[in-house]
């Protein structure tokens, strides 16, 4: 299997730009140490400060699997659904050699 490549780009509430970064922030240090886990960073936009953008590298699918069904992955949708107004998620593959 290959790397898979996540973009998600999360789209906060008015008013909830702090508090889901706050959230944000401590979902990284738990999924960064994720077995297969290659990287793990966050963004937030220079011109638009409510808009954050995870960039992730997981060694294959099921690594990304297993993030997905972490309890603090999911701890981290519980606390931000009423805070994201939108979250688009892409993942890809790299297809230049």
């Amino acid at each position: 299997m290959s790397v898979v490549i996540v973009t998600a780009i999360l789209e906060v509430k008015p008013g909830s730009e702090e508090k889901l970064y706050d959230v944000l922030l401590n979902v990284l240090a738990p999924s960064k140490s994720e077995n297969g886990c290659i990287r793990y960073d966050l963004h937030r936009s220079i011109d638009n400060p409510s808009t954050f953008v995870f960039y992730e590298q997981w060694r294959d699918k099921h690594a990304l699997d297993e993030h997905l069904s972490s309890a603090h992955y999911k701890n981290y949708q519980k606390q931000t659904e009423a805070l994201i107004l939108n979250r688009t998620v892409h993942l890809l593959k790299l297809v230049n050699p």
